[in-house]
């Protein structure tokens, strides 16, 4: 090998090193990092207390209700076709206090109306997001009387009735 072929073998090698660097830096800058979520398709979930469309959230006392109704949100239920609720139709005293708990390992929903495509869907309640375990609750009184339909946005399969009275 020549003096010129070493020099080109050297400045070859120097080449093949510095490009290794800087895509080593490159990369590292483009790597997802733990605990840290960038996306244009992610959005948070909204927080189970402080504002529902710019309207406070108020927690429910629930030592002021000696009728309490609780209608769980069974495992499984995001299945379709698998028990959804427990009871799937609640009959309730106006003085009761409504409370689902999501017993599933999924997020749900309790929102009134009979589906998406109900013009008055979550005008009466919606819990928006229940994680597991989360529970949302609500007077009865605020419901209003009659039989009332409930479902849930995120499985709108998942279908149930309060009656009011």
């Amino acid at each position: 090998m020549g003096s010129v072929g070493k020099v080109a073998f050297a400045v070859i090698l120097a080449l093949g090193a510095v490009t290794g660097i800087v895509a080593y830096y490159l990369f590292a800058l483009v790597m997802p990092h733990p605990g840290v979520v960038e996306s244009l398709y992610r959005t948070d979930l909204a927080p189970a207390t402080g504002t529902k469309e710019n309207k406070p959230v108020v927690a429910i006392d629930e030592s002021k209700f000696h009728n309490k109704v609780a209608i769980t949100i069974l495992k499984g239920a995001s299945t379709q076709g698998n028990p959804n609720y427990d009871p799937n139709t609640a009959k309730v005293s106006t003085n009761a206090l409504v409370t689902w708990s999501n017993s599933d390992i999924v997020p749900h929903t309790a929102t009134s109306g009979s589906g998406m495509q109900d013009p008055n869907t979550g005008k009466l309640f919606d819990s928006d997001i229940l994680n597991p375990g989360q529970k949302y609750s609500i007077p009865a009184i605020k419901i209003g009387q009659g039989e009332h339909p409930f479902y849930c946005k995120l499985h709108p399969y998942m279908t149930g009735k309060v009656i009011v009275g």
